[in-house]
């Protein structure tokens, strides 16, 4: 009965496990740029592109983790620009997601909810989203009982000179047993995404709850009132929060508005969940949010996810979920033939 929807989460699995990277990969000039020891002041980039694209403005900038790849820049006609950080060159710019954002987007929406595009269908993206976590749940099963079959025999390896069935049952206990720690995992933290339950769960375990979200707070505008530069507002933010590294930095747009500097502490993920408030004027913190400091059932939830995604260690782990989502395909169809030839005896 799981059968057909544990091989749609494995094809889509090990494509996602990959998400964030295959777009660079996809378009190398757009998104690498050769290192300097220095990148520039974050002022000056800014001002570039502003003067290039004007009068659109630069409403956020981007930072990644790896120092090859571009900034990219948000701008209030709601184009993005990819800029080298170290020359200031814009290597492209994009209006909407290309080709390749759009189906990695509608994998990911299929492997959530069996619906490429669920805004269009909302009633069936819930109900998709049903039968995907229900099939995840059957795999939390799956794995324990097939272990405690697979004892019985203890076969680890493939004999490829018996006949097409016994391969198929060689490897499906094979695969299994060499697979069956990385999909227990792959399906308990799919689980707890999956269902409204996980979550209540972990906030239960923990004795937290949600973190507040508040709006952020408001700059105060003074009679002949500078704002301050945009580097100064990162010293700022980074003096507040130490040992973070700066993810996004949101700017003011009209006279009330505040920098916004997301932070990257100890998430696994590409998006940051601490952030610090700067007023634009006075350069004074009014907020900070610190993940570090956060709700211990929502830290528990955002490891959890990452640990799903193999976000948790970069690319050895993407490595290991996808290699993971695809022996899972093999699992289950190795297990029809199997099911099949029993039913036919």
């Amino acid at each position: 009965m799981a059968a057909i929807f544990l091989v749609i989460l494995g094809l889509t699995g090990a494509i996602m496990a990959f998400e964030g990277d295959i777009d660079h990969w996809m378009h190398p000039s757009l998104w690498y740029v050769k290192t300097a020891p220095a990148t520039m002041p974050e002022a000056d980039l800014i001002r570039t592109v502003q003067e290039r694209l004007a009068p659109a403005r630069v409403a956020a900038v981007q930072i990644f983790r790896q120092p090859d790849l571009v900034q990219l820049m948000q701008m209030t006609d709601r184009a993005v620009v990819y800029v080298n950080p170290y020359d200031g060159s814009i290597q492209g710019r994009a209006t909407g997601p290309n080709r390749t954002q759009r189906t990695l987007a509608m994998i990911h929406q299929i492997h959530l909810r069996l619906a490429p595009d669920p805004r269009s269908m909302p009633s069936w993206g819930a109900v998709g989203k049903k039968i995907i976590s229900i099939a995840g749940l059957f795999l939390v099963v799956l794995v324990p009982t097939g272990f405690l079959l697979w004892w019985r025999t203890r076969r680890a390896s493939i004999k490829l000179g018996g006949s097409w069935f016994r391969i198929c049952f060689d490897a499906h206990h094979a695969i299994g047993i060499y697979a069956a720690l990385f999909l227990f995992v792959a399906a308990v933290t799919g689980a707890l995404i999956g269902f409204d339950f996980g979550e209540e769960a972990i906030y239960a375990m923990t004795h937290s709850g949600p973190p507040a979200r508040e709006k952020p707070p408001q700059s105060t505008a003074a009679p002949g009132a500078q704002p301050i530069a945009v580097d100064k507002a990162v010293e700022i933010a980074r003096g507040a929060m130490p040992g973070a590294t700066v993810a996004v930095i949101q700017l003011p747009l009209n006279p009330k508005g505040a920098y916004n500097v997301g932070m990257r502490t100890e998430e696994t993920a590409e998006t940051v969940h601490s952030r610090v408030t700067v007023d634009q004027f006075s350069g004074q913190v009014l907020k900070v949010i610190d993940f570090r400091t956060e709700s211990p059932g929502y830290r528990v939830i955002r490891f959890n996810r990452s640990i799903h995604t193999g976000d948790v260690l970069g690319t050895p782990t993407h490595i290991v979920v996808s290699l993971s989502s695809l022996l899972l395909v093999a699992m289950v169809l190795t297990g029809v033939v199997i099911w099949w030839k029993k039913l036919a005896v």
